[in-house]
């Protein structure tokens, strides 16, 4: 990430045919860019720690759109790293105003295959439930998030429109991938995500070295997939595995079929894609 992002913040990125440069300035910590909790904010907000921001503890000011987005994408399976306001881009532009800045609402690195399923329209929450994996190496794109409710007032702003148009222009131009999430399409409600909620809770379970050898053990004598209650067995009863088997889903060791509920022993899969987060 550190490397990549230092060849971007090196050079300039221009787009002839829009008259835009553009700059890409990431955080000196490797957090975010930006504090944006003052304590003076009108409406909820917080911090909470997420095991793909690098055990980071991240700030959110939508209790409604941004803080069940970090949820989702802390628990999908496709998703690999995740960070809140990853960085500031400038954008250098003809016209009245100089220059236009626009941070992200979070940056992501995850799988080809599920950043195609958003490109073809699903849903982020729908496609991050049914991605699953194929035995592939973990093929990472960085994804770029921008996060509204449905009745935030720049839904409707053509000025706010056109700047994350032309952010959009820059992204691709580095061949990162661009997408506005809303809340009612792009993010589930209770009873869908119920499964998923469970996992969230539980995934600042501690695991150690021996539950991943058990696992692992347990799934490829089954040919990398096994029921959820036989894959909780083989690391503790009752809870402990549960909250086991929630946290080395989060890090990527295993996939829980989330469609279902849990308790009707949902299918677990070996991820095994070099990309486990131990």
């Amino acid at each position: 990430m550190s490397g990549l992002r230092k060849l971007i913040v090196r050079r300039e990125i221009e787009l002839a045919e829009e008259g835009i440069l553009a700059t890409i300035r990431d955080s000196e910590t490797g957090g975010p860019v930006r504090p944006l909790i003052t304590g003076r904010e009108p409406h909820p907000t917080g911090r909470v720690l997420c095991i793909k921001a690098g055990h980071r503890s991240l700030p959110w000011e939508s209790i409604k759109a941004e803080y069940p987005f970090m949820e989702v994408a802390e628990v999908a399976s496709p998703v690999r790293y995740f960070m809140s306001q990853p960085h500031k881009l400038t954008m250098r532009v003809t016209g009245p105003e100089l220059t236009l800045d626009f941070f992200p609402d979070f940056e992501l690195v995850a799988d080809a295959r599920f950043v195609r399923m958003l490109d073809e329209g699903a849903p982020f929450w729908h496609a991050a439930m049914q991605w699953r994996p194929d035995g592939a190496p973990f093929d990472g794109r960085h994804v770029i998030i921008e996060v509204k409710d449905d009745k935030d007032p720049r839904n409707k702003d053509p000025e706010y429109q056109h700047k994350l148009g032309l952010a959009k222009d820059v992204y691709e131009s580095i061949n990162y991938s661009f997408f506005p999430i809303v809340r009612s399409r792009d993010l589930p409600n209770a009873d869908a995500w119920s499964a998923g909620h469970e996992v969230w809770l539980d995934r600042k379970t501690a695991v150690t070295a021996v539950d991943v050898a058990r696992v692992v053990h347990v799934l490829a004598a089954t040919g990398g997939v096994a029921p959820y209650s036989k894959v909780a067995a083989a690391i503790g009863d009752g809870p402990a595995g549960r909250a086991a088997l929630a946290a080395l889903h989060v890090r990527r060791v295993l996939n829980v079929d989330l469609t279902m509920d849990i308790k009707r022993d949902a299918t677990v899969r070996l991820m095994n894609d070099g990309g486990a987060l131990l």
